[in-house]
């Protein structure tokens, strides 16, 4: 069995834009800028857990799978959405499922960027 050394979990903002969904009164002001936040965040997180499938078919006891890292670079953080470690080498699985319109992204490999 492949070891997931750190689960996924459904992310704090997440549950803290669904706990506001359901307490606010339907015809607060903010209400559809909450639910447009909470739409994109829930998508975001259904794209990082579309990976897992995927990394099932891994071999067995090949590899070390980390989600949602949040690590430190001197004064910096940042986060990973997978890690996957094996004995030849490591690779960072990084999810990007858009929620709206405009959904292409464009990659320019000579610049290291992505456009939206």
């Amino acid at each position: 069995m492949k070891l997931i050394v750190k689960k996924r979990k459904v992310p704090l903002a997440v549950r803290k834009l669904r706990a506001l969904a359901c307490r606010l009164p339907s015809n607060h002001p903010k209400v559809p800028l909450i639910m447009n936040d909470l739409k994109k965040m829930e998508a975001g997180y259904k794209g990082e857990c579309s990976i897992d499938f995927p990394l099932s078919f891994l071999e067995p006891k090949s590899y070390f799978i980390f989600h949602d890292l949040r690590l430190q670079d001197q004064s910096r953080f940042f986060q990973l959405d997978t890690l996957l470690i094996s004995k030849k080498y490591a690779l960072i699985i990084e999810v990007k499922n858009i929620a709206g319109q405009g959904r292409s992204i464009l990659i320019r490999i000579s610049i290291s960027s992505f456009e939206r």
